[in-house]
């Protein structure tokens, strides 16, 4: 048989958010490459279109060694910068290699994105807390070109940024851009008084605007989405009510409640948190033993890195210890699915579900949430537990709100979501769709590029 090429999509998150914003506007996606196929299907320039099914945008790819994954990737950003943003400080890990070798990747990424500029400049935006020096760099090979960039994760409070021993290097490596975006107005109030504390820049709170070396950054609040006629038109069709038969039927749900998790195994997420929750649930109202079945997909994440083996050990041993206390040959109170699901597959089990929940611990936005919500059929939808501390949270107002830290609480809510009446259930979802619908990805991508567009306008402004 022949070895073929396959195409991975990932069933959720940033990069599947990201994919119709670059199809809309034709852009080049810069992007390092990691599978196995990936040096095969690119041409001479490391280039690519995609995506497979209806090309609309370049990929280029860059290559790191397996030095520069180690300490740039599983490093100084997700042992470094994600457990500090997330107040994970016991998680922290500061090494001179990290931070080495972040240095090394973010001026790769600059080039690449300098060189794929052309000669008319343009708009680079960059993406995420991987890449926080790179507009540095780009400034001094393009200083024809706009820089953007969006942090998609919580900027923390300066009494928590301050533990970095990079702070300087990482503010100004992110003050080079001429506009800096996070989702919710506390985190961009957060890096501007972190520009005011320790570089003593002049923050300008009307303009929402910091001044530092000549140079001014505007920022500001652009909550991401998802692309919801996509998950609209999944969740309405024939095949998803065929794939959700044989849901039921594989994992024997006939004539049970469900209930949906949908996370990476990652400790900000609160999953030990809600089966904690879960265990209270049973112990305290035994009318659902046997009735209720939570769906946990727990996607593997990062597993290099001590704290994630610990935490996929112990989410397991939790899973394990009450399927064991609580179930039977004909019913488990929680299946676990540790792999990334296909989209569809994806919509039909959110379809299902009586109840979603998102507990994270912090989370920057949460599109889990947003997805479930978006797939929800009026005639019977499905009811949201959702975490006090996802940025969602400010967006969606008709959830039920969870505290992860309070499991009494969080028991009890997970039985009011489970009871509740259908027109409650019906009046909720409603406004949240209407909501949702307002705030596509694409409300985020133009509320974006015309803030970018309004400041290109302008020009450039000088520190007063």
């Amino acid at each position: 048989m022949e070895d073929r090429i396959g195409v991975e999509r990932p069933a959720g998150g940033l990069a599947l958010a990201l994919d119709p914003v670059l199809s809309a506007i034709d852009g080049t996606w810069i992007a390092w490459g990691d599978g196995d196929a990936d040096r095969q299907t690119v041409d001479a320039h490391d280039r690519i279109r995609g995506p497979p099914d209806a090309p609309s945008y370049t990929l280029r790819r860059i290559w790191l060694s397996d030095e520069e994954i180690e300490n740039y990737y599983f490093g100084f950003s997700n042992q470094g910068l994600w457990p500090l943003c997330h107040n994970f400080l016991q998680h922290v890990k500061f090494r001179d290699r990290f931070w080495n070798a972040y240095r090394r990747v973010n001026g790769r990424f600059a080039r690449a994105a300098a060189d794929e500029l052309g000669d008319a400049g343009g708009l680079i935006w960059l993406q995420d807390y991987h890449l926080a020096l790179a507009a540095a760099t780009a400034r001094r090979l393009r200083p024809d070109a706009f820089l953007a960039h969006f942090w998609h994760i919580p900027w923390p409070a300066w009494e928590t940024f301050r533990i970095c021993p990079r702070k300087v290097a990482l503010l100004e490596g992110l003050l080079a851009n001429d506009l800096l975006g996070f989702h919710l107005s506390s985190f961009a109030g957060n890096f501007l008084a972190a520009c005011s504390r320790e570089l003593n820049a002049f923050v300008d709170p009307t303009k929402q605007a910091v001044f530092h070396q000549g140079h001014m950054t505007r920022v500001a609040a652009f909550p991401i989405s998802i692309d919801v006629d996509r998950f609209e038109e999944i969740a309405a069709s024939a095949r998803t009510e065929a794939r959700m038969a044989r849901i039921v039927e594989r994992f024997d749900l006939a004539d049970k409640r469900i209930g949906i998790g949908v996370d990476r195994l990652d400790y900000s997420k609160g999953i030990v948190e809600r089966l904690e929750a879960l265990r209270m649930l049973f112990q305290r109202h035994p009318q659902f033993v046997g009735r209720f079945t939570f769906v946990q997909v727990a996607v593997p994440s990062r597993s290099e890195i001590p704290a994630y083996q610990y935490l996929e050990d112990e989410v397991d041993a939790k899973i394990q210890a009450l399927n064991s206390e609580l179930g039977t040959d004909r019913w488990q109170p929680v299946v676990t699915i540790k792999e990334s699901l296909p989209q569809r597959e994806l919509v039909a089990f959110y379809r299902l579900a009586d109840v979603a929940v998102v507990s994270s611990i912090q989370d920057g936005m949460n599109l889990v949430v947003k997805e479930f919500v978006a797939c929800q059929d009026l005639e019977d939808p499905g009811a949201v537990c959702l975490s006090e501390f996802a940025g969602a949270a400010s967006e969606l107002e008709h959830t039920l709100p969870v505290n992860p830290f309070y499991t009494e609480g969080f028991a009890e809510d997970l039985r009011r979501a489970l009871e509740m009446p259908l027109v409650d259930r019906r009046a909720r979802m409603q406004a949240m769709k209407q909501d949702l619908r307002g705030n596509s990805v694409f409300t985020w991508m133009q509320d974006f590029l015309d803030a970018a567009g309004a400041l290109r306008a302008e020009g450039m402004t000088s520190a007063p």
